[in-house]
């Protein structure tokens, strides 16, 4: 299923996922201003990143979506947000180094998605640009039924897409020559575990960022609940 969400602020968060999943969405824009005092937020190695993209939108995209995960991660796991460490697993999987708690990042235009949760979990936003000439590598990433089911349809297309992007980073996978086997069309769907390499069974949900993006997340299937929050990071930092 997909829709629109109603995004609470961050005062009715109550920090504790145990069964739950949160989704956080931050808007870029109104942080550009800010980007050398969040740099103070961050760790030498991701200034470092930071320092490495050419274009100021880009660079200030990254400066703001690394704060806003250290303050969101600190609030969770009580502990200032530059003193957080992060580690990459298995396929560059990232974690929380000292906390048991999950996370995934995601970003398209003007917003960053950040999902945490107890849980593995995966979250992926698109931006729907009708410009976009995906008729091209539909065979190559679709099923025959996913094919007919976006009929030419950009909004479609972006829909599935970022349910098989979502799913593979819950899984730890990324994009490869299976993309096409990974099921993203509604209801209940038995993949073989050769090519998903996973066998737990996961909840898709996918929703609107706002008008203009599309988003899904997906989580374990043992999660009870998704909650989606906004982040005022002017007062969180």
């Amino acid at each position: 299923m997909s829709g629109t969400i109603n995004w609470q602020p961050e005062t009715e968060c109550n920090f504790q996922p145990e069964d739950t999943v949160d989704v956080w969405r931050v808007y870029i824009p109104l942080y550009k201003h800010q980007t050398a005092h969040f740099l103070n937020l961050l760790q030498p190695d991701e200034i470092a990143r930071a320092n490495r993209y050419v274009q100021e939108k880009d660079r200030a995209r990254f400066i703001i979506s690394r704060a806003a995960l250290r303050v969101i991660v600190s609030r969770y796991i009580d502990q200032p947000a530059r003193d957080i460490s992060f580690g990459s697993g298995p396929n560059k999987k990232p974690f929380i180094v000292g906390a048991d708690l999950r996370y995934n990042v995601s970003h398209s235009a003007n917003w960053v998605l950040i999902a945490i949760a107890k849980t593995d979990v995966g979250v992926d936003t698109e931006t729907i640009d009708s410009s976009f000439k995906f008729q091209s590598i539909l065979e190559d990433y679709f099923s025959p039924a996913e094919i007919s089911f976006i009929d030419g349809s950009p909004e479609n297309f972006f829909l599935l897409w970022t349910r098989k992007e979502a799913l593979t980073k819950a899984t730890a996978q990324g994009l490869d020559e299976n993309l096409k086997h990974i099921p993203s069309l509604d209801g209940m769907h038995i993949t073989n575990t050769n090519i998903l390499k996973t066998s737990k069974n996961w909840l898709v949900k996918s929703f609107k960022t706002d008008a203009e993006n599309r988003a899904s997340i997906v989580c374990e299937k043992t999660v009870q609940k998704l909650h989606f929050f906004e982040i005022n990071l002017s007062k969180s930092v």
